[in-house]
């Protein structure tokens, strides 16, 4: 069985940014607008960009999918799949969110995935956390999955897919200027983020272990983690701990361990997303943010692990990243087969 993960950038852009007002049509275009702090882009040709999006999509030829950054409705992805893809993919849903998070199961294995529902109380309900510098009762948190993990039984008694798609480190801290004069608000904006992203890891890392401590368990954990394995100015600076480093969870519990599917070689030079980096002087930047981890239990075909690169490069003709109509999204897929 092949499984893939793909955060698609934004494609409620697709749909006109459309949710409770939707007309059940996918536009020709897309003007663009601002959805609180973020700016959707423009889109000139929309079957354009779904185009794209579906050519990766075949070009990958996954057996399971998960997607992130999805639409809103289910309704609306289910009518991307039958009119870009002939209809090949059953759809599941978690949560519906501006950024909803899904998985596409080829219509011929859909009788032998179940999705779980509801999730388990630590994937949807509201957890607590200390921001930094917090620690008297009053300063403590709430905080929640925003966009709900995707859980999939695959087959009976095979792997428990889970797709995330966490939180982003995005925050008021946006120049190497703030960083220089200690701007406080940004700086703690940014260290904020961070707590609420590794407070979901630390939830998603105990609903691992509640799964694994079961005997013969299988488990596959792949979305876009928002963090890459390489440490950030942060994270030197304020000796923070990389997200995926805190999922793969302790030596000392060997059984609950998660392991990268990658190969090491491959994951030296591996990555997803590439973009200037403001904290380091605009530095071009490339990091692994999207992954796909196992438990010991699952057998991995050797070396199958990869980012789909020329998937994506078939369908991207945005060779200086400024037309969002011009490239499938600002990701790479990364899949892998498993010998179920």
């Amino acid at each position: 069985m092949k499984i893939a993960t793909f955060n698609v950038e934004w494609f409620c852009s697709c749909f006109g940014d459309q949710w409770k007002k939707w007309d059940g049509t996918i536009p020709p275009s897309f003007s663009g607008k601002k959805a609180g702090g973020i700016v959707l882009a423009p889109v000139r040709d929309v079957p354009g960009l779904c185009q794209r999006i579906a050519g990766v999509v075949n070009d990958v030829n996954a057996d399971v999918i998960g997607i992130q950054e999805g639409p809103p409705l289910k309704a609306q992805m289910e009518l991307f799949v039958s009119t870009y893809l002939q209809g090949r993919y059953v759809v599941y849903q978690s949560n519906e969110r501006r950024q909803s998070v899904y998985a596409l199961v080829r219509k011929d294995l859909s009788n032998s995935v179940t999705q779980i529902f509801p999730v388990d109380p630590l994937l949807s309900s509201d957890f607590f956390y200390y921001p930094w510098l917090g620690y008297r009762p009053g300063d403590r948190k709430r905080h929640h999955f925003d966009r709900v993990p995707l859980v999939l039984q695959l087959g009976s008694g095979g792997p428990e897919l889970v797709i995330v798609h966490t939180k982003s480190k995005f925050s008021k801290l946006h120049t190497k200027e703030q960083w220089d004069r200690r701007d406080e608000e940004a700086v703690l904006d940014a260290l904020n983020a961070r707590q609420k992203l590794s407070g979901e890891l630390g939830q998603l890392r105990r609903y691992i272990d509640s799964w694994l401590n079961e005997s013969n368990n299988e488990l596959v954990v792949m979305g876009d983690f928002n963090d890459g394995p390489f440490q950030d100015l942060m994270e030197r600076e304020f000796l923070l701990y990389d997200i995926l480093d805190e999922l793969v969870g302790s030596f000392l519990k060997p059984r609950s361990c998660l392991h990268h599917a990658m190969t090491p070689e491959n994951l030296e030079t591996a990555w997803t997303v590439r973009f200037p980096d403001p904290l380091e002087d605009g530095k071009l930047t490339e990091e692994l943010v999207d992954h796909i981890l196992v438990s010991s239990s699952v057998s991995v075909r050797q070396g199958s692990c990869k980012v789909e690169t020329e998937a994506y490069d078939r369908f991207n003709s945005d060779v200086n990243h400024s037309d969002r109509g011009l490239r499938p999204s600002d990701h790479r897929p990364v899949s892998v087969v498993l010998d179920c």
